[in-house]
C-alpha cells in the first residue's frame, strides 16, 4: 500500500517533496523613486536652542536615544528637557497635559518618541 504524494513545484523523493528552487519574500515593499518622508531643518545651528524630548515608559529602548540625543545636544550647546508623560486619562491624564503644555512653551524644538 503506497502512498502517492504529489509534490507542488518539485518532485518526490523518499515520501518529500525536493524543490529545485525557492523564492524569497521580504517583508518590506521596495523602494519607489519618488518615496520621500518629511524632513524638518532648524535652519541653524542648534547652539542655544532649547531642545525638548519626549517620551514615557512603554519604549524602553527610547530610554537609550534620549540619553545618546541628550549627550549630543548638548555637546553642541544646546540644553535639552526631557518631559517623562504619563497616563493619557483620568487625573494622571490632566497632570500629562498640563506637564506638556509647559514643557512645550520651555522649549523651541521638540522631538516626541514613540508611543507617545
Amino acid at each position: 500500500m503506497g502512498s502517492s504524494r504529489r509534490c507542488r513545484n518539485g518532485a518526490p523523493v523518499n515520501g518529500g517533496c525536493v524543490v529545485a528552487s525557492i523564492e524569497i519574500l521580504l517583508p518590506t515593499p521596495p523602494v519607489g523613486a519618488d518615496a520621500r518622508s518629511p524632513v524638518f531643518d532648524l535652519g541653524r545651528p542648534v547652539r542655544g536652542v532649547t531642545i525638548g524630548l519626549r517620551l514615557d515608559r512603554s519604549w524602553r529602548s527610547y530610554y537609550t536615544v534620549v540619553d545618546t540625543w541628550t549627550e549630543l545636544f548638548e555637546r553642541d550647546g544646546a540644553p535639552v528637557r526631557v518631559l517623562w508623560t504619563g497616563d493619557r486619562v483620568g487625573p494622571e491624564g490632566e497632570q500629562t497635559r498640563d506637564d506638556v503644555e509647559e514643557w512645550s512653551r520651555l522649549v523651541e524644538v521638540g522631538v516626541v518618541g514613540l508611543g507617545n
